[in-house]
């Protein structure tokens, strides 16, 4: 805010000054020098016909409409500039003639018109070409014909050198033009942005000035002053930009697709540099400055800047593998793509829990080792998990010997009850080979049950968990207790929701905790 307000009062003073002057005459003194005139206002167009140059092989360059009619616009401004300077009268020329007093205000009028031309959003080509020749051979044909002193710019010049009406509209010009690259500065800040616009309001201010001001006096005087603030603004914010990045001066006034292009083409350059610092290649930062024009400097602080990007990736691509082993890919790829997700509460979800755990764990673990139990959960658990994997489920938790899955949570499945019995099944087939191998071993017995839960992430704001609760995941876990070593024993809906066939009924089952009865399927395990 302070420095909208400091920037509103820089564009304010102007104006407060030659009102001051035209309300208190005594003060609007006349100041006839025409070689401090010629110098003056021919250095400064000069300069910014560089700088419009320079805009206008950048535009070329990217082929952007919006960069081009920018650089026309300040070309006309300061071309026409150069041509009031240089028909100054008693320089060049012997006497004032109509060509001295019109040629800044034609070239405010033309540069208005390419200022507000500029602020649309252009999806087409331009024909860039032919609107510089007719720039071009405008400025040199009213050159000509001004300095050759032949009609019609040879007549004695009006009291005025502008119409008000002419004025107004131009002015009106410039300030739409520079509240559309206001909104576009809000969108995509930049210091070049931030001096087109005071340029542009600098312009109007100039143009206004030059319809009300009394020639060569201090008001007269005035506009030339408003005209080298514009230009002046313009050429040294390309020197600062210039300073600070050595590349893409004036990438900021481009249409939005530019833009769009200019980041993807820096994106792909900074992954092209991170990648070749990865295996070892030192002078990629080097290749990529000498590609961007960049200084010594800047490409010393890009070689940093990449061997620190590269290292934090290396260090983010451990993290995400040990982030991905800790949680189930599913749970882990929802918080990854939007961590706004882990918040701790839930919703009530259709899912189908699957519990799974080994009958017998108990007495086998008082047998044998910690380090035989460790052994023996890790070869059961590498076998069932890609089982339920492969079928869209994301487990849960692991507790002790047993394993909480859900399907339909949090991605959405519209066959989950029966990519739940088939992983289940899987699961027997996967670890029979296992149990053969090792007969002392326990044997996972399954359950598996379809109904509503709430699913989410459940704890603490210092941890917490992404789990489900509800009903239908409590029968699931009764369910899996009813079981024997190798059974998958289901529930009445997951049986109807998966369509499965090859089911046992086993009538109602009184389950521990609950009232009601529970209608109990067992699967036949091919």
């Amino acid at each position: 805010m302070p420095r909208v307000v400091i920037w509103t009062l820089h564009l304010a003073l102007p104006l407060a000054g030659l009102w001051l002057l035209l309300a208190k005459p005594a003060t609007d003194v006349r100041w006839h020098d025409a070689v401090s005139h010629f110098w003056l206002v021919l250095v400064v167009a000069v300069v910014n016909v560089i700088v419009g140059i320079r805009m206008n092989v950048a535009a070329k360059r990217r082929d952007d409409a919006r960069l081009f009619l920018v650089s026309l616009a300040f070309l006309a401004s300061s071309g026409f500039f150069a041509l009031h300077a240089l028909a100054t009268p008693g320089v060049l020329l012997h006497h004032a003639n109509v060509g001295f007093d019109l040629a800044q205000p034609v070239g405010l009028v033309i540069a208005a018109g390419f200022a507000v031309a500029s602020s649309v959003e252009w999806k087409r080509r331009l024909p860039i070409t032919a609107l510089q020749v007719v720039l071009g051979a405008l400025i040199v044909a009213w050159g000509a014909v001004s300095l050759l002193d032949l009609p019609p710019l040879n007549a004695p010049p009006g009291p005025r050198e502008v119409s008000p009406p002419v004025a107004a509209v131009t002015i009106a010009l410039y300030l739409y033009a520079a509240v559309r690259y206001y909104l576009l500065h809000r969108r995509r800040p930049s210091v070049m942005l931030i001096s087109v616009i005071t340029a542009f309001v600098l312009l109007a201010e100039a143009m206004f000035t030059v319809t009300v001001a009394h020639k060569w006096q201090l008001s007269w005087w005035e506009w030339h002053l408003l005209l080298a603030l514009a230009f002046g603004f313009v050429a040294y914010s390309a020197y600062v930009q210039y300073s600070e990045r050595g590349a893409g001066l004036f990438d900021a006034i481009t249409l939005n697709q530019t833009a769009r292009e200019i980041r993807a083409e820096y994106g792909a350059a900074l992954d092209e540099l991170v990648t070749a610092l990865e295996d070892g290649n030192r002078s990629a930062a080097a290749k990529v400055g000498a590609r961007f024009g960049m200084s010594e400097g800047q490409v010393a602080v890009l070689d940093r800047a990449a061997y620190s990007l590269s290292a934090e990736r290396e260090v983010s691509r451990k993290l995400d593998m040990l982030f991905r082993h800790y949680l189930s890919p599913d749970v882990a790829a929802a918080l990854i793509a939007d961590p706004e997700q882990a918040a701790l509460g839930g919703q009530v979800v259709e899912v189908t829990a699957l519990f799974a755990d080994l009958r017998g764990f108990t007495t086998f673990s008082e047998a044998v080792s910690p380090g035989d139990i460790v052994v023996m959960l890790n070869r059961y658990h590498g076998a069932a998990v890609p089982c339920i994997l492969d079928n869209g489920g994301t487990i849960v938790q692991f507790v002790g010997d047993a394993l909480l899955a859900l399907f339909n949570a949090p991605a959405r499945q519209t066959d989950h009850a029966a990519r739940a019995v088939r992983a289940a099944l899987e699961m027997q087939r996967a670890v029979e080979s296992i149990a053969a191998e090792n007969p002392a071993w326990p044997r996972f017995r399954v359950g598996a049950n379809t109904g509503p839960a709430l699913v989410g992430n459940i704890g603490s704001e210092q941890l917490r968990g992404f789990n489900a609760m509800g009903d239908a995941v409590n029968v699931a876990a009764r369910l899996q207790t009813l079981a024997s070593p190798g059974e998958v024993i289901i529930g009445e809906q997951t049986m109807l929701a998966a369509g499965v066939r090859a089911a046992i009924p086993l009538g109602d089952l009184q389950v521990k905790g609950r009232v009601q009865p529970v209608r109990a399927y067992r699967v036949v395990v091919p």
